[in-house]
């Protein structure tokens, strides 16, 4: 039957075959190929994006475990810092200690403010001094207290002379933190 037909007709019907045939193998088999290579691409984009962040994450970890024993070393001499809870006879009886050793008459107070100060995260002392004597040896007293194993935050003092000569009187108020003695 195909024979029968003139050339012409043959050609046509021959293109005709062709072009539907490239037209179905172009929707049902080369489009869904391109379409799923293509979701595939943009798959692997974002597993590559995963791989990426969880690398990141990883290396943030691993510098952060390097890191905890240096911090944990701070954190101690942090906590060193602050006067155990309830020790502030003890205290008391090193600050006396020290103004007989630099030669002062020393009026002392202490109060003790459980309300954790802000700041800091610890509840503290609050000691009130008053020191007479000579100059020398106040100011001797004022930089072996800095030198103390505890923090002692000084805001302001107030130096007056007094009538005998090389002698003065300092007030001041200092805080001393204090921390649980189980930590």
């Amino acid at each position: 039957m195909f024979h029968k037909l003139n050339l012409k007709k043959q050609f046509y019907l021959v293109s005709g075959a062709l072009l539907i045939g490239s037209i179905f193998l172009g929707v049902f088999i080369i489009y869904p190929t391109l379409k799923k290579m293509f979701l595939v691409s943009d798959d692997i984009k974002q597993i590559q994006q995963d791989l990426e962040n969880q690398y990141n994450d990883t290396q943030t970890m691993r510098r952060t475990i390097r890191e905890l024993d240096a911090i944990s070393e701070e954190v101690q001499q942090y906590k060193a810092l602050a006067m155990p809870n309830g020790d502030e006879l003890t205290i008391i009886e090193e600050l006396e200690s020290l103004a007989a050793i630099h030669h002062l008459s020393q009026t002392l107070g202490a109060t003790f403010s459980n309300t954790p100060d802000p700041a800091v995260g610890l509840p503290y002392y609050t000691f009130s001094f008053v020191l007479n004597g000579p100059f020398q040896d106040i100011f001797s007293y004022v930089k072996t207290l800095e030198s103390q194993s505890y923090y002692v935050l000084i805001p302001g003092m107030t130096l007056q002379k007094t009538g005998d000569p090389g002698h003065a009187t300092l007030k001041f108020e200092a805080r001393i933190y204090a921390r649980p003695t189980s930590a």
